[in-house]
């Protein structure tokens, strides 16, 4: 697997630990609906400009953090509560089975211990002084693992086995007081990355483990993690009162936290191997920061930072692996010329609201994350990822998203707009966040819905068909082809126009679809069709009668409708070609006619020479069916001259009428 591929933010770790809460299907309508208002003026202001030419805190996690997992998982971590008589029920040393989920620790002593080959398919919740343990064992877990208050979970000689069916679909989560241990054994989660979150005073322990997927590791509050010979360490996430220390290590990538009052001015030393690294505050140029980071004997170490608002930090001498520039609060910010693989001599990044900057540094990747209620604009930027969260609003636009930091997502209750861009990454909603993907390109990757969110494709391509999980919504309004057609004529017009949603899900479905056609010179929409109430899947969307339409450049128009109301609309450009375009060239002899100089450049001549006097009807029409030239007259000398000196170089085509005879042809301006 190439190292770019491994490199995704682990603010997915945040955000998976926050507690969201589920709207109400009145309160999701009219939300949606006000979006969608705005969602469609900005995408069809944008359209117009240039289309065819070519919004609490919920970033630093403290001491809270354990209180909204708990929050996040009251269904199965509150079973004292909600089962009474099961729970008195059960007997010192029992494990807990509800449904798939298994749980340890109902009692006090309460432990399970595997030495043997071993399957669960599930979550696994080991709680209050509950222990699990793995002892010579190889076990496969298709499920989350939770660790909180004073559990323990502990690995020795053992394989323990995560599938995957994509990167971030399992995380291991440590809490309270908890401890997990892992001796001497292997973790293989299917060759993707994967989350792991320290939160409270948890602790991680590593020694001596094989690991060879990359993984991104959050830590919070007083939690520690201590390393010592691992293969592939993967990404930290390093914040809040934070102890990491990592030694005998390979492919470590440090993302530094520089949050609010935090003073920086450092420079980072080579990474090929690094040996006593210290970054706290009783460091040169470190101040504002509570984290303590140790690193001893590593190889292959990437540096990362993350500067939040009110932050002041200067970097001067170093490769920087990525930046993630965090947006906090409630205010708007516009971002814009970030670019992957830049070099900075001298550069201040041009941020209002924190004081960002380069001296002699290149940068590998530049990624976005937006929290609470900030609303962030950007654009002509090349970036490695954006993350979405919290109730914050992103309007992306004129982007290059390559994947080098990750990919796109939005998840919480977050609203994000992605247009006229190209991703080579995954594009991914979850929670309850809205995401519309709209005349872009996908290039690489997954494209996904989770959880009770709503991704919508408008006019945009993907290598994969979409998948969605049980209560998310997908949309798809995409008219594929043709791009031209001639008037006077029926035109089929291909493309797709349907909604799926999940069979738990409670959010919108398909109502109808309608088509409309626009003059590029007119104001005023023109229905096609009247509403159609059947989904349509890279087929006929409509057949378009063009009779009585003029020549020229036009718009089509799918308006695609839920059954709430909400209305998304796909535009994309149309040509109506002179019918006689569609007959075939001819070639008339020497004799009758002639055209010169083709290719042409300043002028262009018609010649009949076996007639003088003679009546014609000459039309040039650009290659969008516009006319250039339109002339009726009587050859003087059997010859017309054409000034083509405006023409604007490409391909062209005439129509030439004289008496009883039609001429077609295809001419060329170089």
């Amino acid at each position: 697997m190439n190292k770019s591929s491994y490199f995704s933010s682990g603010i997915l770790i945040a955000l998976l630990i926050i507690s969201s809460s589920v709207f109400s299907q009145t309160s999701k309508k009219q939300i949606f609906k006000n979006e969608l208002k705005n969602a469609n003026k900005v995408l069809q202001h944008q359209f117009r400009d240039g289309a065819h030419n070519n919004r609490n805190e919920l970033s630093k996690q403290t001491v809270n953090d354990s209180e909204k997992l708990k929050q996040t998982l009251t269904h199965i971590l509150d079973i004292r509560k909600n089962l009474p008589a099961f729970t008195s029920s059960v007997r010192s040393c029992d494990t807990v089975y509800l449904g798939d989920t298994l749980v340890i620790g109902f009692t006090p002593g309460d432990e399970l211990i595997i030495d043997s080959v071993w399957t669960h398919t599930g979550p696994i919740i080991v709680l209050g002084d509950g222990l699990l343990k793995f002892q010579n064992a190889e076990a496969t877990i298709l499920g989350n693992l939770y660790v909180v208050e004073d559990a323990r979970v502990i690995a020795d000689s053992s394989y323990l086995y995560f599938p995957q069916q994509f990167f971030y679909e399992r995380i291991i989560i440590l809490t309270g007081h908890s401890r997990m241990e892992v001796h001497n054994s292997t973790l293989d989660f299917g060759g993707l990355v994967h989350n792991w979150a320290t939160i409270d005073s948890a602790v991680l322990l590593f020694d001596e483990v094989t690991k060879p997927d990359f993984s991104t590791i959050a830590m919070y509050g007083q939690s520690s993690i201590i390393i010592d010979s691992v293969d592939v360490a993967g990404e930290f996430i390093v914040d809040d009162s934070v102890n990491l220390e990592i030694q005998r290590a390979n492919m470590v990538l440090l993302w530094h936290q520089f949050g609010a009052g935090a003073e920086i001015d450092i420079s980072f030393p080579d990474g090929e191997y690094v040996d006593n690294y210290s970054f706290n505050n009783s460091e040169p140029g470190i101040s504002g920061i509570d984290y303590n980071i140790q690193i001893n004997e590593c190889e292959i170490v990437w540096w990362g930072l993350m500067p939040s608002n009110a932050s002041d930090v200067t970097i001067t001498d170093s490769d920087i692996r990525a930046i993630g520039l965090w947006f906090e609060g409630s205010d708007s910010s516009t971002v814009s010329g970030l670019v992957n693989n830049s070099h900075y001599d001298n550069y201040t990044a041009p941020l209002d609201d924190r004081y960002f900057h380069l001296n002699n540094c290149d940068v590998m990747t530049w990624s976005l994350y937006t929290f609470d209620t900030v609303v962030v604009n950007a654009t002509g930027c090349i970036l490695g990822e954006i993350g979405v969260m919290g109730k914050s609003v992103v309007n992306a636009f004129n982007l290059f998203i390559d994947g080098s930091g990750g990919y796109f997502f939005g998840t919480d209750t977050t609203f994000s707009v992605i247009g006229f861009s190209a991703l080579t990454s995954s594009l991914r909603s979850s929670g309850n966040s809205f995401l519309i993907f709209a005349y872009s390109s996908q290039m690489n990757g997954l494209v996904q819905a989770l959880e009770r969110s709503v991704l919508m494709l408008i006019q945009s391509s993907t290598t994969e068909a979409p998948t969605y999980d049980a209560g998310s919504v997908v949309w798809m309004a995409n008219i594929m082809f043709p791009s031209s057609g001639f008037v006077n004529s029926v035109e089929q017009i291909f493309g797709s126009a349907w909604i799926d949603k999940g069979a738990e899900s409670e959010l919108m479905d398909f109502d109808h679809y309608t088509m409309y056609y626009q003059s590029a010179d007119d104001t005023n929409w023109y229905m096609i069709n009247e509403p159609n109430e059947t989904e349509v899947r890279e087929d006929v969307l409509v057949n378009w009668n063009t009779q009585d339409l003029k020549a020229g450049a036009y718009y089509l128009k799918l308006d695609l409708v839920d059954n709430w109301g909400n209305l998304m609309t796909a535009t994309k450009p149309f040509t109506l070609l002179p019918l006689v375009l569609g007959a075939e060239e001819s070639k008339p002899s020497i004799t009758d006619v002639m055209v010169f100089p083709n290719p042409f450049n300043s002028q262009i001549s018609f010649v009949i020479p076996s007639e003088r006097d003679q009546k014609f009807e000459l039309v040039i029409y650009n290659g969008m069916g516009r006319e250039m030239v339109s002339v009726t007259s009587i050859f003087s000398d059997g010859r017309i001259n054409i000034d083509s000196s405006q023409f604007p170089s490409g391909i062209y085509y005439y129509c030439l009428k004289t008496g009883s005879e039609n001429y077609v042809g295809k001419l060329v301006k170089f």
